[in-house]
């Protein structure tokens, strides 16, 4: 079925913050990991619909992230990290931005102290895992939900950043502008009907569809005269090898793209078919549609935004069990991502063309 994410504006009352002055501009403490990076960048859009004019929007991201950060065209200064924490260089470089305000969106106590060390005056985020103490305003902590989800978690981040003032509370962002220069050097052209792959997630094998399934998309599509690309991180070349042994004619770039690499081919695909992961969030947010697969975690809650997407998900009973690994063992294993289909998926990836 066609994905439409549900946000919730939430009853809640939360007291505005009155920002006297924004100095240069705002600081946003970036998540740390790619998917959740981009489901806060509705939000962070948002952030920069309430800043003043002459102020600038300033993000400090992992360095491996950056390149994302600076495909956002509302973006005005990008300061990378080069470790886990802010080091002293890092530190001078925003405390040269003079932003006024800060807005925390990870919800790990480093996040927070990395902002604190920064000495900005006003500083953002929710409260928890000691936060609090390296904050000025706190949010009621990020709850954890069980089962399944009544709305996209994207409205805890738009929540957050409601406390400056008036949002809409919305999906919707701008896409993110990239070069098209490495996917051109791979021969991929969007009119040339490719199709992407992207079998792996970083959170683990419950959330990984077969590859022999993937192999069997990938087939159904070279037949149809189209183009297939695989796609993912150097971790993930064991499921991309059985796919090209089994599909000998698809581009094989797993494992040989930087991040920017990768939005250039993702931004020039026709479509990705994909597990619940970076890919398929990445892909969402520069305009390319595609086709999830959905094990252990739910859609609802963590669903692409952007571009037009297919989700199919498990009906197993136990799903969404939000576990890196299935308990079952045996012919039971995985059910929830075996139970789906090759053709299903191919089904709902006609639906797109």
């Amino acid at each position: 079925m066609e994905y439409k994410p549900i946000l919730q504006s939430f009853s809640r009352s939360l007291p505005r913050v009155a920002v006297k002055r924004w100095y240069n501009g705002l600081l946003v403490r970036s998540t740390n990991w790619l998917g959740d990076l981009l489901m806060t960048l509705p939000a962070v859009h948002q952030l920069r619909q309430l800043i003043p004019p002459g102020c600038g929007l300033f993000v400090l991201a992992p360095a491996p992230l950056a390149a994302l950060w600076q495909a956002c065209p509302w973006v005005d200064v990008v300061v990378p990290m080069a470790e886990k924490r802010i080091t002293q260089e890092e530190i001078s470089q925003v405390r040269r931005l003079c932003p006024g305000v800060a807005v925390v969106l990870p919800n790990s106590f480093g996040s927070a102290w990395d902002v604190w060390r920064c000495h900005t005056a006003i500083r953002i985020g929710r409260a928890g895992r000691m936060r609090s103490y390296f904050l000025t305003r706190t949010l009621p902590e990020w709850p954890r939900q069980i089962g399944r989800s009544q709305f996209h978690q994207l409205s805890y981040y738009l929540e957050l950043v409601s406390v400056l003032g008036e949002i809409a509370f919305t999906a919707q962002c701008p896409p993110l502008q990239v070069s098209a220069q490495a996917a051109e050097k791979n021969g991929i052209h969007r009119q040339e009907g490719w199709l992407a792959l992207a079998p792996g997630a970083a959170f683990g094998p419950a959330k990984q569809w077969p590859a022999q399934y993937f192999a069997c998309v990938a087939q159904k599509w070279l037949a149809r005269g189209g183009k297939v690309v695989l796609l993912g991180a150097r971790k993930e070349m064991a499921a991309a090898t059985e796919i090209a042994q089994r599909c000998p004619t698809v581009l094989n770039l797993t494992g040989q793209t930087s991040l920017a690499e990768l939005m250039s081919v993702l931004a020039n695909v026709q479509a990705l078919v994909a597990n619940d992961s970076g890919a398929m969030h990445l892909a969402a947010a520069l305009g390319t549609a595609g086709v999830a697969v959905f094990g252990s975690t739910d859609p609802v809650s963590t669903g692409p935004l952007g571009a037009t997407w297919r989700i199919l998900a498990a009906a197993t009973p136990c799903s969404p069990c939000f576990q890196r690994v299935c308990a079952r063992q045996g012919a039971e294993q995985y059910a929830c991502l075996k139970e789906i289909s090759p053709e299903a998926v191919f089904a709902e990836l006609m639906l797109l063309r």
